[in-house]
């Protein structure tokens, strides 16, 4: 008789658990130095040229790699061992990063050649970072008892969202008083805290894979046009992506219709964290109780209603308090949908497709921008934040129709166990509840 499945674990006990909280806390680091990295970056290379395209070529030196690569990097991560491939990538990474630092500290960054030994890092890091992002969101689900999936996920989301509240200001203090150059190392040093926490966790083995496999890509795009549940799952993951891009494009516009301080800028991004980082405290526990579809709904509804208050607030306080709003949704509906879709993917191709999942969150930011620069120009900054409040609400309704169609899967631990070894070895995408619909 098989052992009574443990019950979900309160966040916080995550935050201390032998595998978990090694990851979360590199994780954070590494995040909070990515963000540290792309404000030092920016500014160190307008400084050095004075043209805001060299600035654009940092950030498309560091995602043209993510978006090229992932595809073939979650194919990768689905035929190696996960973490060894992580080790890997961040080793490189931290190549690239340590190379820029010890460069800028031997020679000042005014002695620096012009602005490429900087986009020449932030190349490396990139492709660090694309081989990384598949393998980091395929290994969560080894990392933690099934019952602790979403909670993990969730906190996981968290440790990019509080990177980026705590990068950018760390940033502004290193640059006053330490200078671009102890910027750089300190970046550097951040990867070796994710470094150690690779080292040091122990996520559960994989299954046997079947040598006569199909491991490429094309495996990958196969399944998810089988499957027409995950096309509306990536759909939705994409719009919440689209969604929160004002947090970046329309910030600065905003703050200047209401005739705020500069800071008010950075009042809203850190409006956004804490709303992020006060939600996901619960998510698990809401996804549990309501439905994880149910629960990525109302994420999209909150991530419209913030939407909503910040592009027609009158003052400062009431635009940060629709981005706190913001955060809410966004931390709900990523989290829910992407719990969705980890229970739904077989272990074989969960490389392949969470490489799609990073694709669809990130891949589309370059557009939003572009579409919500071009609309706030044109009609200005308020009516373009309908934009992605529609966004939002057809992520909303994405999860409503899957919902409606039966498509979230029952958590492994309600299922009964299983009588023989070809079911215990069935992917969780073969479990009863996991049809397409």
């Amino acid at each position: 008789m098989s052992p009574e499945p443990s019950p979900p674990r309160a966040a916080t006990a995550l935050l201390v658990d032998r595998t978990f909280g090694p990851w979360f806390w590199g994780n954070l680091a590494s995040n909070s130095g990515n963000w540290l990295y792309n404000v030092t970056a920016a500014v160190v290379v307008y400084d050095l040229t004075g043209s805001a395209v060299m600035v654009g070529t940092v950030s498309v030196a560091q995602f043209a790699a993510l978006a090229l690569l992932s595809p073939w990097a979650g194919a990768l991560s689905d035929r190696v061992d996960r973490k060894r491939l992580l080790l890997g990538a961040q080793a490189f990474a931290f190549a690239s990063a340590t190379a820029l630092a010890v460069t800028t500290l031997l020679l000042g960054v005014d002695g620096l050649p012009g602005a490429w030994p900087i986009i020449l890092a932030t190349l490396g890091i990139g492709l660090g970072v694309a081989f990384t992002g598949p393998a980091q969101q395929a290994l969560v689900p080894a990392l933690v008892p099934d019952a602790d999936l979403e909670s993990a996920i969730t906190l996981t989301s968290l440790t990019f969202n509080v990177g980026r509240a705590l990068g950018p200001g760390a940033a502004g203090v290193v640059l006053a008083t330490l200078g671009p150059e102890a910027a750089f190392a300190i970046n550097a040093a951040t990867f070796v805290a994710l470094l150690v926490a690779l080292l040091a966790i122990r996520p559960q083995a994989r299954p046997p894979q079947d040598p006569e496999a199909d491991r490429t890509v094309r495996a990958g795009l196969a399944h998810v046009r089988r499957d027409p549940a995950l096309l509306w799952l990536l759909g939705g993951v994409a719009a919440v992506g689209f969604a929160t891009d004002p947090i970046n494009t329309l910030a600065p516009p905003l703050a200047a219709e209401l005739d705020a301080e500069g800071d008010l800028v950075a009042f809203l991004v850190s409006a956004f964290g804490v709303g992020a980082a006060a939600t996901a405290l619960g998510a698990g526990r809401l996804q549990r109780d309501l439905g994880r579809l149910t629960t990525a709904a109302l994420g999209g509804g909150l991530l419209a209603a913030g939407l909503a208050v910040a592009g027609a607030a009158p003052t400062g306080p009431i635009a940060i308090a629709g981005f706190t709003v913001m955060g809410c949704g966004f931390v709900l509906g990523l989290t829910s949908l992407t719990s969705v879709l980890q229970r739904r993917v077989p272990e074989a191709l969960r490389g392949r497709i969470m490489a799609l999942w990073t694709v669809a969150f990130l891949g589309n930011r370059p557009i939003a921008a572009l579409v919500d620069g071009a609309v706030a120009d044109w009609l200005g900054v308020r009516p373009a934040m309908g934009v992605p409040l529609v966004v939002a609400l057809l992520g909303a309704g994405a999860a409503l129709r899957l919902r409606a169609q039966g498509a979230e899967p029952d958590p492994a631990p309600t299922d009964p166990a299983p009588t023989d070894p070809a079911a215990a070895d069935r992917a969780p995408a073969d479990r009863p509840g996991d049809e397409p619909p």
